[in-house]
């Protein structure tokens, strides 16, 4: 007996290793992972490192040399206040990626609960969580954040908690579809057979195996808040000033474009980057952890 459980726990091991090794390879090939993960890395040391990196105060202004031109003090050039342009770039990546990181996980928070239970539960449950999904809906998401927050105010804490909620309803009803491919699932109906209870097989059976198809869908949504906070602030409705925002940072080059033409350009193409940089690490992740996907990518 103790031989045949070393056996089996060889056999187990080999079967780890073959499969992490297949990931491993699936990755190495995978254009867009790599791509992807380069600039997401990059953007959080940049977000970490802000202090070091950023060559001046972002809040320091100095009036007399407004909106002046790239020169070794300035790499990028000052705005229309006299802040350093690649500071404020620099620390507008915090504001960023931490509405964005915050908003989605309370997105997610919220989706997976409600979305998990939608489609488990039967009945006046699920009706119920689907009217709150189809309302929040039935409006444009970008009219539907305007609208509330141009009622509550704008702050840091009420944007995020605004996307989490109405970025929810989204992404809840991916995660419900989730769910009932799950419920599907021999291991699910033995479960249901053996008599588990409804909160064993929910807890235990149910969210282990949503989280992970979740979490990819879920990464999709971090660059759809970057580009909502950033649309927000564009329109001064964003993040309230002094506080460093790509979108600010747009608006006021595209304030000052016939004077100051090169300000438009470093915030938009961080943005860009940015939105290319999670996109292509969500669509990478995608396809290697999905097995036909992962076979295609590793004989390629």
């Amino acid at each position: 007996m103790r031989n045949v459980a070393q056996q089996g726990h060889k056999e187990f091991q080999k079967d780890m290793n073959g499969e992490f090794n297949e990931y491993l390879q699936a990755f190495r090939k995978s254009t867009k992972l790599f791509i992807g993960t380069i600039l997401v890395v990059t953007l959080f040391i940049v977000v970490i490192c802000a202090p070091v990196m950023a060559p001046h105060d972002p809040y320091k202004m100095d009036v007399k040399n407004r909106l002046s031109n790239i020169s070794r003090t300035h790499l990028l050039g000052t705005d229309h206040l006299g802040r350093d342009t690649l500071s404020q770039i620099i620390y507008g990546s915090r504001t960023s990626i931490f509405i964005g990181v915050i908003g989605t996980s309370l997105a997610f928070i919220i989706a997976l609960s409600l979305g998990t239970l939608a489609g488990y539960a039967r009945g006046i449950i699920e009706n119920l969580i689907l009217l709150y999904f189809d309302a929040v809906r039935s409006f444009p998401a970008i009219i539907l954040i305007l609208v509330v927050i141009s009622a509550i105010g704008s702050s840091v804490t009420n944007i995020i908690i605004v996307f989490g909620f109405i970025y929810s309803s989204l992404l809840g009803r991916t995660i419900r579809a989730i769910t009932i491919s799950v419920c599907k699932e021999p291991f699910i109906e033995a479960a249901i057979t053996l008599g588990s209870k409804k909160r064993t097989i929910l807890f235990r059976h149910l969210f282990p195996n949503v989280i992970g198809p979740s979490l990819i869908v879920t990464g999709m949504y971090v660059p759809i808040m970057i580009m909502s906070e950033a649309g927000l602030s564009f329109l001064g409705l964003g993040v309230p000033p002094p506080t460093p925002s790509w979108g600010t940072s747009i608006r006021y080059g595209f304030e000052n474009i016939m004077r100051a033409p090169w300000l438009i350009l470093p915030p938009s193409i961080a943005l860009a980057l940015t939105m290319l940089g999670f996109n292509l690490f969500a669509e990478g992740l995608r396809d290697v952890l999905n097995p036909e996907k992962r076979g295609e990518l590793i004989i390629s």
